[in-house]
């Protein structure tokens, strides 16, 4: 077999690995197939090699709308996947290698090939290798649409195999998913491993995104009755914490290694110049218009929003995802800029502090405080003395640690708990299924959606604004808008999109920042006219009048349409922002991802999904 086969077979399955041993491209530490998988050390050292992203893939935080990536543009945002993608080949072929794993161990454990394991392991190994098989089957219908199926074909077969249908695919991948959940325990002591929840989680993830509503609620539910799970206490904590009875299933970093898992890989790319971040990428103003006030209404609904203070009178996870900052609209901001120099700020302002220093994109702003030092400092993170902060004025709070200002010691990454899946994304799940089956009572909406708002209001003074039963479009609309505030950054949003078909309209408009504008000098003393001590450009001049006038960073209030989705191109024609790049979208290809073009090579048999 020459090489490319040897590749693209691993992608495309084969289970008899006596004629083809190499199919299954070994992992680290495991013997060749032909010999492994005989005793309990050789499957779980097989098993242990599949708990990590590559078999779990993250999304691109850059592919949906909640991100400004200053750096450019991507295939996703740009329309221009195709089938050389190497994404896309990267996953088919994980997910089949996935597969093959999982099946050789099923065989291994269900003919006698493994000796001197207790039923106790043998019910556990079967357990992870069907949860195994059915996630990644799953995933493989999620964004390939119909796929090969493999329950055990030969080498010969494999050369010849068809895509079969979709709905044939999720029900073998559900079938292997309840087994998993009959084999596996509801929880484990050290090393994460699967469980009958994460397993149930899972199932009631890929049902939601096939609106199979009635089996999203099903698995949801189950999973809800272990009573294993819960919210934890705290928003903001969660994304910080080590562990939680929240998190189902996660990926810890590790700093002695220097591994960071999805965008953890690159915390310096998030946080702000002052420590050497570069933040280049940034919480799209989208993002920002969607958080709803605390009367739980859209910002083009209720008569508590300021556009002239935006942080104001929202939901707190706003200013948990988002790093907050004052306008001169806010309404103590004469005693915010006094405490700075009374020596008071850190203590009255904390949340306006990160990683030791005030986050303030005010154009004017050429110091900011320095808590080690109590004094104020040159600015790198305002537009007042550098080019490249912000580009649109905003930086990620969400998942922020303290230890991320050491992030050039440790490869540039953290060692956050990256939520996989979580309990919360399961209570959703559930009312969204009830909803589409237009069966939402008020007792499913207290017992999911506003389990999740009371948590987020929690310790804020502030009375959550409870959901009530309303029509399906209206609840709709507030679940669309719950699940964007709720999930911000970890990697839902995309397959959101998809799934509730409305990419069309998310991925074809522009992506907005600030003016390029700056002072043009570190050292402008933050004055104009004949008290500057630089002259200052045209268009600088514009950006600081914005600020004076509260139209800082969007200005107006955009309308939110049926989908949450706000309309900034207002804004953009008031000129308070401007477009950096536009977003494309095909909606008679894009909703599917192409099969890689080398597996149609090496088997004519396999077809091309439609405009690719």
């Amino acid at each position: 077999m020459n090489r490319i086969s040897k590749y693209i077979f691993t992608g495309i399955i084969a289970l008899n690995m006596a004629s083809c041993a190499d199919l299954d491209l070994n992992p680290l530490s495991e013997g060749a197939s032909e010999n492994w998988y005989h005793d309990e050390t050789e499957i779980e050292m097989a098993l242990n090699d599949l708990w990590r992203p590559d078999f779990f893939p993250i999304d691109g935080m850059e592919w949906d709308d909640d991100i400004l990536n200053r750096d450019g543009s991507n295939e996703i945002t740009l329309g221009t996947v195709t089938s050389q993608w190497g994404t896309s080949s990267t996953r088919w072929t994980s997910h089949y290698k996935s597969i093959v794993r999982a099946l050789k161990i099923i065989q291994a454990l269900d003919d006698g090939t493994a000796n001197g394991l207790t039923e106790e392991k043998i019910n556990q190994y079967k357990g992870e290798a069907y949860f195994m098989t059915g996630f990644a089957y799953c995933a493989l219908a999620t964004y390939y649409g119909d796929c090969v199926l493999n329950k055990g074909m030969t080498l010969e077969e494999a050369y010849k195999a068809v895509r079969s249908p979709k709905s044939e695919v999720l029900a073998y991948a559900f079938e292997c998913l309840d087994k998993a959940v009959e084999y596996l325990p509801t929880s484990y002591t050290g090393q994460q491993r699967p469980t009958k929840g994460a397993a149930l989680g899972f199932k009631a993830r890929f049902a939601l995104f096939h609106e199979d509503w009635k089996t999203a609620i099903q698995a949801a539910e189950e999973c809800m009755n272990l009573e294993v799970y819960q919210l934890h206490d705290n928003y903001s904590e969660l994304f910080k914490a080590n562990s939680s009875p929240e998190l189902m299933f996660y990926f810890k970093g590790d700093l002695t290694l220097k591994k960071g898992y999805g965008f953890f890989g690159d915390v310096g790319s998030y946080v702000i110049r002052k420590i050497g971040g570069t933040t280049s990428r940034s919480p799209s103003l989208e993002l920002f218009c969607s958080y709803t006030c605390i009367d739980g209404l859209p910002i083009d609904k209720s008569p508590l929003y300021n556009s002239k203070d935006p942080f104001a009178n929202r939901d707190p996870r706003l200013a948990m995802t988002i790093q907050p900052f004052k306008t001169k609209y806010s309404a103590d901001y004469v005693e915010y800029e006094q405490s700075k120099v009374d020596g008071t700020f850190k203590e009255k302002y904390p949340d306006y502090i990160t990683l030791g220093y005030e986050y303030n994109p005010n154009p004017y702003a050429n110091k900011v405080y320095e808590v080690s030092s109590g004094q104020m400092v040159i600015s790198t993170d305002s537009k007042a003395s550098n080019q490249h902060s912000a580009y649109n004025g905003l930086l990620l709070r969400k998942f922020v640690k303290d230890n991320w200002k050491d992030f050039k010691n440790y490869g540039r990454v953290s060692d956050n708990c990256y939520p996989y899946l979580r309990y919360a994304e399961v209570l959703m799940t559930y009312i969204e299924a009830k909803n589409e089956l237009g069966e939402c009572t008020q007792e499913d909406l207290d017992k999911t959606i506003n389990l999740i708002r009371e948590r987020a209001y929690r310790g804020s003074g502030i009375t959550y604004p409870r959901v009530k039963v309303a029509s399906q479009e209206a609840l709709r609309k507030i679940i669309c808008m719950e699940r964007r505030s709720e999930f911000a950054f970890e990697g839902i949003r995309y397959r959101d999109l998809l799934r509730w078909r409305i990419a069309e309209k998310s991925h074809n408009k522009p992506m907005y920042y600030l003016s390029r504008a700056w002072s043009n000098s570190a050292n402008w003393n933050g004055l104009t006219g004949s008290e500057s001590n630089i002259e200052l450009s045209a268009d600088f001049m514009v950006l600081l009048k914005n600020w004076d006038k509260g139209n800082y960073p969007i200005g107006g209030i955009p309308v939110i349409d049926k989908d949450g989705l706000p309309d900034l191109s207002p804004m953009e024609t008031a000129g308070y922002i401007t477009t950096f790049y536009k977003m494309s979208f095909d909606p008679k290809k894009n909703y599917l991802w192409p099969i890689p073009a080398n597996d149609i090579l090496v088997n004519d048999k396999l077809t091309q999904n439609e405009g690719y």
